[in-house]
């Protein structure tokens, strides 16, 4: 009978080790015939050290993050278009903010809602956008998890963080640099005499900065808590008028809007691995 041989390999990131064994009659190895490893150049980027599936993860992210607002987005109209509190063609609109921007201005229409009764398309237009940018949320290791924290890849790079006290150290000084950030922005609010984000944000010029992210001229740092202190002093003034606004509506929509997942599966989602 003729015996076999068997090979064992060992991958890694950038090597791969191997052994061939000789083994017996019922092919059970018995002795080591040769082994080695071959090492291939690391994968990292060109001018720095950064290892290439390092950054293809965070740009991955990048596009999750971007597919959940949006999903996020379309889960509240259908929702809105439901209770019928915007039109049912912008579901299948294929420029929907066209229809949006001539129900009016939503910056206006939010600090409107503290004080008047709106329409029940404004009311829709003002809900819709608070879904849009719903501010920063901290958590204690990374600016990553907002959106992901249920992630793998997000995992992954929490890991690593936790590998390089050198690099949780950078996003501890920029967790803190946000909230330095969303602190001014609070102080401006009550300099401003405004109850909320959106009523300040409203009294802003048509050209200065009202999102969260870069522009010339500065940016917009928020949290998370103002959204939610905007949603009540709206929903309090609004459910006046509207009946439609009970409290089985407040919390589908608090749970589109402000729902995230938990940095840890629960027990029972986990499945055996065989």
């Amino acid at each position: 009978m003729r015996k076999k041989k068997v090979l064992g390999l060992g991958l890694g990131s950038n090597s791969i080790g191997w052994a061939l064994l000789k083994t017996n009659e019922k092919g059970k190895p018995i002795g080591l015939i040769d082994f080695g490893v071959r090492v291939f150049n690391k994968a990292v980027e060109d001018k720095t050290p950064t290892p290439k599936n390092q950054e293809r993860r965070k740009r991955r992210l990048a596009r999750r993050v971007l597919q959940r607002r949006a999903r996020r987005k379309q889960t509240m109209l259908g929702y809105l278009v439901r209770l019928q509190l915007l039109p049912a063609s912008l579901e299948n609109h294929s420029q929907p903010e066209i229809v949006l921007n001539e129900l009016g201005d939503p910056y206006k229409l939010r600090a409107k809602a503290l004080d008047e009764p709106l329409t029940s398309y404004e009311l829709g237009r003002v809900l819709l956008h608070l879904v849009q940018r719903r501010g920063f949320l901290s958590n204690k290791k990374t600016l990553l998890g907002q959106e992901m924290l249920d992630d793998p890849d997000v995992m992954a790079v929490l890991d690593e963080m936790g590998d390089d006290d050198s690099e949780t150290r950078g996003k501890d000084k920029e967790e803190t640099a946000f909230k330095k950030d969303i602190s001014e922005l609070r102080g401006k609010i009550g300099r401003a005499d405004c109850r909320t984000l959106g009523e300040y944000l409203a009294s802003l010029g048509k050209h200065a900065c009202k999102r969260n992210r870069a522009h010339d001229g500065g940016h917009l740092r928020t949290d998370r808590q103002m959204y939610k202190e905007e949603l009540n002093a709206i929903w309090e003034k609004q459910a006046e008028h509207h009946s439609i606004l009970d409290d089985d509506v407040k919390t589908k929509m608090e749970r589109i809007i402000f729902h995230q997942r938990p940095l840890k599966l629960d027990p029972d989602r986990v499945g055996k691995c065989s």
